[in-house]
């Protein structure tokens, strides 16, 4: 007689859940769980692997092993998934304005194992689906009756950068709420706590909020209300026609609903709503500091950490929006003039096509061969018409400075190693930098006269490169220079142009250094480059379970990343990322702000922390020449 092994297993648990009374649901079935979790374990043991080894020779015995080798994982995914809906009924429930949400107590990945509660998948806006593409996002009608929020929601189309693949769904208005502690009406504990929303990165074309990148072990556990969200990406979130009916930026405006769901339902979690700082990285950097620039965001946040990425970076803002729009209609098959008649076919188009179309028009030869279009970004934030929906209607330069909220941001040493993953996509890209140098003119130094546009793009090749040819062997040079124009010089020119308006709160400067185990972006893409590739530093604030493998108690890896976690945090809840040092602290020095701007003061992260002054002086000194000469008038 046969018998399905793993159907016994599931069975026998089920069985000792209907029978017993002496431990609650959620408690039992963790036990059972890790009971078929260790059955999978035997795998791996010696006496399984000397029990292979004995029917190698024979087809039949390798087939029935594999089969019984299945057993105990299937059964462990299976009393997991009980579990779940045994926790259904048990997990803690918190009430939003719009309606109750049931989540899940959880302990963070961390040697301390610190528990916190999880909330995932919370519905933030109307799905912006049909005649809703292309427009603000819509708010939510509240519900009756209680809405599970245990799992992460479908993110935003988008080509997975992993594998180019398309991924996502336009019902994607999703947020994540990780917190250490929750109110209790009984007692009238209200923790209170400061609260950090996540912006994801990826060049407003890819990416989302979930745990797969941004694992919130790390900053719950260090006391914070983390919030991670998505937001429409590509064109159907950053496609402009220029018109009242499509201003574009939607993407952005998601952001601000997401973040009036925080104001409105953080506290029933924990959270501070008086407490908000948002921070985030590349992408996500830009929108922090947009959002600190635009009067639709105002009073949302108290807080601004702008990781690689501020407004005023070359590739922010986009260029000529309304031809690009044009541009995605004509790649789909479509030739018209006509507004209308373009919308009509762009909401009818299936998300796939659009998410396709957008990347084949990144990189494109003659016109469009700009600084932008070399790295990769055909859709990006806008100007906007004035309107009483509108983000953004003045540039960046003419806002500044925004919000009056302390502000850290920094970069990273070798952010250029990131044009690795272009150049592995356009193996011709090298040659045709070096054939036309002048895509590297940052458009603030574009000129209409062709001959000193040639004369600065010489000039930067000159410093660079000194005539030496664009390629593989000059490397390093290509990486500092996109490094400077894309990242280094538009942080200093907005601490420059801050310290010259009536702005009074802090701003904290870094240069991350640090090139270890955790560097993110160049883990993920298998770049062996040395240095600090633009987005390493994420694996040092975020718990990423493909590189998380256990560090070393003594690891410089851990202390960086130990460190680090606490001076965002510290940010975050203070407005300092080092307050005065007490017995739970680590950081045993003073974070100083920029306070003169002939001068800027920055913390160097790498094994140790460093406090320095002016970043890459040679370099900064030639840029300032550059734009001293020759930037446009604006």
């Amino acid at each position: 007689m046969r018998v399905c092994w793993w159907k016994v297993v599931v069975l026998c648990a089920w069985t000792l859940v209907l029978r017993s009374d002496a431990l609650p649901p959620a408690t039992l079935g963790d036990v059972v769980a890790n009971a078929a979790t260790s059955l999978n374990s035997m795998k791996v043991t010696g006496a399984w692997r000397r029990l292979s080894s004995t029917v190698s020779e024979n087809v039949g015995l390798k087939h029935a092993l594999r089969r019984l080798q299945a057993v105990p994982a299937r059964a462990a995914r299976l009393v997991h998934a009980l579990v779940d809906r045994m926790r259904v009924g048990g997990g803690p429930i918190v009430n939003t304005q719009l309606g109750a949400l049931r989540g899940r107590k959880l302990a963070t990945r961390t040697a301390a194992q610190t528990s916190y509660y999880s909330f995932r998948g919370i519905r933030y806006a109307q799905p912006p689906r049909g005649s809703l593409r292309f427009r603000a996002p819509v708010p939510l009608e509240p519900w009756t009756g209680v809405r599970d929020a245990l799992e992460e929601g479908a993110v935003c189309p988008h080509r997975f950068m992993l594998f180019d693949t398309y991924k996502g769904d336009e019902d994607c208005l999703f947020l994540n709420v990780y917190t250490p502690a929750l109110p209790d009406k009984l007692t009238s504990y209200n923790p209170k706590l400061a609260v950090m929303v996540w912006i994801h990165g990826g060049a407003f074309a890819v990416g989302s909020g979930n745990s797969f990148l941004y694992g919130p072990d790390h900053l719950v556990g260090a006391g914070v209300v983390l919030v991670t969200l998505n937001y429409r990406l590509g064109a159907l979130g950053f496609l402009s026609l220029e018109t009242e009916e499509v201003p574009g930026n939607m993407g952005l405006k998601d952001q601000v609903m997401a973040l009036k769901w925080v104001r409105d339902n953080i506290e029933s979690f924990g959270g501070d709503p008086s407490r908000v700082t948002i921070f985030g990285e590349s992408a996500g950097a830009a929108s922090v500091h947009l959002h600190m620039l635009s009067n639709a965001s105002q009073g949302l946040f108290h807080g601004a950490i702008a990781q690689s990425g501020l407004a005023l970076s070359p590739w922010a803002l986009a260029q000529s929006p309304r031809e690009r729009a044009f541009e995605l209609g004509r790649e789909l098959g479509i030739d018209t003039n006509n507004t209308a008649e373009l919308m009509g076919y762009l909401r009818a188009t299936p998300s796939e096509l659009l998410v396709k179309a957008g990347a084949r028009l990144t990189g494109a030869p003659g016109k469009n061969s700009d600084l932008q279009s070399t790295v990769a970004l055909p859709f990006l934030p806008t100007l906007e018409p004035e309107g009483p929906d509108a983000f953004l209607t003045r540039a960046p330069r003419d806002s500044l400075p925004g919000a009056d909220v302390p502000l850290l941001t920094g970069y990273n040493a070798q952010e250029g190693i990131i044009l690795f993953r272009r150049l592995q996509r356009d193996l011709k890209l090298l040659s045709e930098l070096d054939k036309e140098f002048k895509r590297v003119v940052p458009p603030a130094l574009l000129s209409h006269n062709e001959t000193v546009t040639q004369k600065i793009a010489e000039a930067i090749r000159a410093f660079y490169f000194q005539h030496r040819p664009v390629d593989t062997r000059n490397i390093d040079s290509l990486i500092d220079l996109f490094t400077d124009v894309m990242f280094l010089r538009p942080i200093l020119e907005t601490v420059r142009l801050q310290a010259k308006t009536n702005r009074t709160s802090h701003t904290y400067v870094y240069r991350f250094d640090f090139d270890g185990a955790l560097g993110l972006f160049k883990r993920m893409l298998g770049i062996t480059h040395p240095g600090a590739c633009h987005g390493d530093e994420m694996g040092y604030l975020f718990y990423f379970s493909r590189l998380n493998y256990r560090l070393d108690d003594d690891s410089t890896e851990l202390a960086v990343s130990q460190r680090m976690v606490q001076l965002w945090t510290n940010f975050a809840k203070t407005g300092n990322p080092t307050p005065p040092v007490d017995y739970e602290s680590i950081v045993d020095f003073k974070w100083l702000p920029v306070n003169d701007t002939t001068s800027i003061d920055y913390l160097n992260i790498n094994g140790n922390f460093t406090l320095l002054k002016d970043p890459e002086p040679k370099r900064v000194k030639f840029w300032d020449w550059l734009y001293e000469n020759y930037a446009q008038e604006r």
